[in-house]
């Protein structure tokens, strides 16, 4: 009991008087400071792992709690996905949790197909006092210009969803998106005969602004090529959002390219389980898709589509959220990235999984 109770109490003048350093080392060493040497960091950092201690994260918060803003930088959710709003979702819950601790939420939307509705929100950004934003970067060439202005500022900036050159302070939190497509092209040698026919899809409008598809593209070719370089991939662009457009599209590409299997590259996989659906008469290929989507799993569960590949949009926004937690009060840091897990969803096992 004893023991517990001195457990209890145990602060920074018990690790500075353990460690024969004084508090102020101890608390360079708690906020990750680099003027302390490698023993003596060493040194404290094993007293704090041994007894278990953990900062007061309550008393932290209060220093910070009128000065910690945070905003999120996301596109707005649409009529032909709900990808966005399943990270909105994850957003919102991580802004609920951490409320109490004074580090306050801010949302700003823009339309994934205009750039200056992306450039208004970054504008409104850049006019307040935020501590840190989190980018979902789908316009390139703007959101390296919206970087340089926050790091001018020294706002930090994480980025979801897809990563760009233009690196941020604290990385990315998504998938690794060249290993989704190696996946894809995993799941596609178990589907297909040597010399297949594989169509590649990319739809929706505009296209020019979805690099990340590339880099899934070049996993799932690689992949493949190595596995089996008999099998033939033509990829096919279609640059539309109304159903009636990319219907025509799908029924040319489809005569034309006469595919084995089909790997659709982003959340929208519904539209090509809808043409198949209207069209039975047609010879439908294994179908790959993404996301854990309503009208995807519809598909999924009815055997249209064979494989969805998961990338927890959800955790993207709440972990990225947890990101900033830890980085601002728990002062922990961070390198690189944090690779979301790629999930694997078929007929037999939808039911058992969530988002």
């Amino acid at each position: 009991m004893a023991e517990e109770q001195g457990k209890k109490h145990f602060g920074i003048k018990d690790i500075a008087k353990l460690a024969g350093v004084s508090i102020a080392t101890v608390d360079r060493v708690l906020n990750n400071r680099k003027d302390v040497s490698d023993s003596t960091r060493e040194k404290v950092l094993a007293i704090i792992k041994e007894n278990n201690y953990q900062p007061n994260l309550f008393a932290r918060s209060l220093s910070v709690k009128n000065n910690l803003n945070v905003a999120v930088l996301i596109p707005k959710t649409s009529f032909q996905t709900g990808y966005w709003q399943l990270c909105l979702d994850g957003i919102n819950k991580g802004k609920e949790e951490l409320e109490p601790f004074g580090i306050h939420t801010h949302i700003f939307l823009y339309d994934q197909e205009k750039r200056a509705t992306f450039k208004k929100a970054a504008a409104e950004v850049l006019k307040q006092n935020f501590s840190a934003v989190v980018i979902a970067p789908i316009f390139e060439k703007e959101t390296q210009e919206f970087v340089s202005d926050c790091h001018k500022r020294k706002m930090q900036t994480v980025y979801i969803n897809s990563d760009i050159p233009s690196k941020s302070t604290l990385g990315y939190i998504g998938p690794d998106l060249y290993s989704t497509g190696r996946l894809a092209g995993n799941l596609t040698s178990y589907l297909v005969q040597p010399h297949a026919k594989i169509l590649v899809l990319n739809v929706a409008k505009g296209l020019e602004n979805y690099r990340y598809l590339e880099t899934k593209i070049e996993g799932f070719q690689e992949y493949l090529g190595q596995v089996d370089p008999t099998i033939k991939i033509d990829i096919v662009d279609i640059p539309y959002n109304e159903y009636e457009q990319i219907e025509l599209e799908l029924k040319a590409s489809i005569k034309r390219y006469n595919p084995d299997l089909i790997f659709f590259t982003n959340s929208r996989v519904a539209v090509l389980g809808r043409f198949y659906t209207e069209h039975p008469r047609m010879k439908k290929p294994k179908i790959i898709g993404f996301d854990f989507l309503g009208s995807n799993v519809d598909y999924l569960a009815s055997g249209v589509v064979d494989f969805l590949i998961c990338q927890r949009p959800d955790k993207q926004g709440y972990f990225a959220l947890n990101y900033l937690y830890r980085y601002f009060l728990k002062r922990e840091s961070f390198e690189g990235y944090k690779p979301m897990p790629i999930d694997i969803l078929t007929k037999e096992n939808y039911l058992f999984y969530e988002n």
